[in-house]
């Protein structure tokens, strides 16, 4: 039916978008995306009071939820063609929506089915996270890194997840683990990246061993992508742009694997690119960049002369 005439789903749609507006509209929800608007620029949330009251006074998550319910129940009792039009998504027994997206800011709702869950490895990244949960109840941790990025520390402080709890993290250091959920916990979450993100970690929960980095970024995330698609088709041309990226970037995980293709293409200036890094000691790869130099040297002595010409001390 609906392929045949398309003015029913047009017609709930439109409710829909209406149903958002509305609730868009009302003062408090209004002020509250203003103020999210200013997060997502990069504001502290003590800055934004309307945001900030959200995710640390009693009922006012609760009652900005039920706002948005409301408004949605009602559209889609009248239109049960209709579907909140938020982007969504579900895995293992997490489902997210994305309620709003500005600048470096997004505001989501989650929901996390009952049972148990078990992971071997936690992430952290470089953005801040404050949770209003609304509904349900948990068991969780919340896990902490000290000491150097390749070989971490950690301590764990147990904590009940419920109704009411609101919580802020600096996830480059610290993160929330949900161990078992025992009725469905729903939370409102508040995200901040950091301007220029240093990539994301993962580390084995039982020895703290750094097992995989990534960009912090999407716009990086691309570019390390490309980097690495010019190494696979071997354009040995790319070699000094790659080096000029390794050089000169931001982005660590970025730098490091421009640097990775670039030895690969074309050796002398890879290597050339190597020990001007590892040279450096304010640089933050300039340690690994020194090991993998001791290392290619072991491995490839033929390498020391093109360190005597291309890094003269």
């Amino acid at each position: 039916m609906l392929r045949g005439d398309r003015a029913p789903q047009r017609h709930a749609q439109t409710a829909m978008h209406a149903a958002i507006e509305a609730w868009r509209a009302e003062e408090g929800v209004a002020a509250m995306l203003a103020d999210f608007r200013r997060f997502g620029e990069g504001a502290a949330l003590e800055a934004c009071p309307a945001l900030e009251a959200i995710f640390t006074r009693a009922d006012t998550a609760e009652a900005l939820a039920a706002s948005l319910t409301g408004h949605f129940c009602r559209a889609i009792a009248a239109n049960p063609l209709g579907h909140p039009p938020f982007r969504n998504a579900f895995n293992e027994g997490s489902s997210t929506m994305l309620l709003g997206k500005a600048g470096r800011a997004q505001l989501v709702l989650q929901a996390r089915e009952p049972g148990a869950y078990t992971d071997s490895a936690v992430t952290f990244a470089d953005l801040l996270r404050y949770d209003a949960v609304l509904a349900g109840r948990s068991q969780a941790r919340i896990v902490r890194i000290h000491g150097p990025d390749d070989q971490v520390g950690m301590s764990e402080e147990p904590i009940v997840l419920q109704r009411g709890v609101r919580l802020g993290f600096d996830c480059n250091r610290e993160t929330l683990m949900t161990e078992v959920v025992e009725t469905r916990l729903v939370t409102l979450r508040l995200l901040q990246s950091a301007e220029h993100p240093m990539p994301s970690r993962e580390y084995s929960r039982q020895t703290g061993r750094l097992l995989h980095q990534a960009a912090g970024s999407l716009a990086s995330s691309r570019r390390e992508m490309m980097a690495a698609l010019l190494g696979r088709m071997g354009r040995v041309e790319a070699a000094p742009a790659l080096a000029d990226m390794a050089l000169a970037e931001h982005e660590q995980s970025l730098r490091w694997q421009a640097l990775r293709e670039c030895l690969a293409l074309d050796a002398a200036t890879g290597f050339a690119a190597l020990c001007a890094i590892a040279r450096n000691p304010a640089d933050p790869l300039g340690h690994p960049a020194g090991a993998l130099r001791s290392q290619l040297l072991e491995t490839y002595p033929e390498l020391a002369s093109l360190e005597d010409d291309r890094c003269p001390a």
